[in-house]
């Protein structure tokens, strides 16, 4: 079993324009997801992927592997799938590059999982909701699971409903799951994906796992003990500054 890691990085994000390359203690956002993928053990190789010549130049005066790819792909997944060939992985992992505090222990334990679980199509960490805010914050994206931990659904609402309680009683009386935005794809799942119709509900959603769960494929969860801390806004990225600074210290 091969593994490779791409890390999409579109410069003209649009809540958050050049993020990838914002300054976050001393170097960009996106270095840090790069040297935290290069320690993760057995990896045929790690690319990154934009839309921008700034991020390829960048990447390259690193010593990295940077492909341009067309500014028409609508979310990560899709510029994995439009630089296919350029994997050498039965199993590709796609790594967000605005978590900068995403560690190597998560990507060797998901790794692992794949090994022994051989037959799946998509494996996605998520992690238990501590906080009542999260349930509701659109920017949290929540989860439920079968007995097996596959994934039923996934939504920015509050999922699932607890009829006739408080909100504040939610917690308490029912299981709630954050998701993490990382995937580890079977490689020919991702090589369907121009195969696969348009979905309605990853559209209504904005979630590109909806696509793949409304045309049939499974999604393995696996549970981690924290939530990722993504970079979307310049809230997030000021929130980020702090917490390298506290590390740091």
């Amino acid at each position: 079993m091969k593994f490779s890691i791409a890390i999409p990085a579109r410069l003209k994000s649009s809540r958050l324009p050049g993020k990838v390359l914002a300054n976050l203690g001393g170097k960009p956002v996106l270095k840090h997801v790069f040297d935290m993928a290069l320690r993760v053990k057995g990896i045929e190789e790690v690319i990154v992927l934009t839309e921008s010549m700034d991020v390829v130049d960048v990447v390259k005066s690193w010593g990295g592997i940077c492909h341009l790819t067309p500014e028409s792909c609508t979310n990560g997944t899709e510029r994995i799938c439009s630089a296919i060939d350029l994997f050498q992985g039965d199993f590709i992992l796609n790594i967000q590059s605005d978590e900068p505090f995403l560690g190597a222990e998560l990507v060797h334990a998901m790794i692992a999982w794949a090994q022994i679980h051989e037959e799946f199509d998509i494996l996605t960490p998520v992690y238990a909701i501590r906080d009542t805010s999260d349930i509701f914050n659109v920017n949290v994206v929540k989860v439920v699971l079968a007995h097996d931990e596959r994934a039923l659904y996934f939504s920015r609402s509050p999922i699932p409903h607890v009829r006739g309680m408080d909100t504040q009683q939610w917690l308490s009386n029912a299981p709630f799951f954050g998701h993490n935005g990382i995937y580890l794809y079977r490689r020919k799942v991702l090589e369907n994906l121009k195969k696969l119709p348009q979905s309605s509900l990853a559209g209504a959603e904005s979630l590109e796992q909806l696509r793949f769960l409304q045309a049939g494929y499974g999604i393995q969860t696996i549970l981690t003990d924290r939530a990722s801390v993504a970079i979307d806004t310049p809230e997030d990225l000021a929130r980020a500054r702090e917490l390298i600074h506290t590390i740091r210290t």
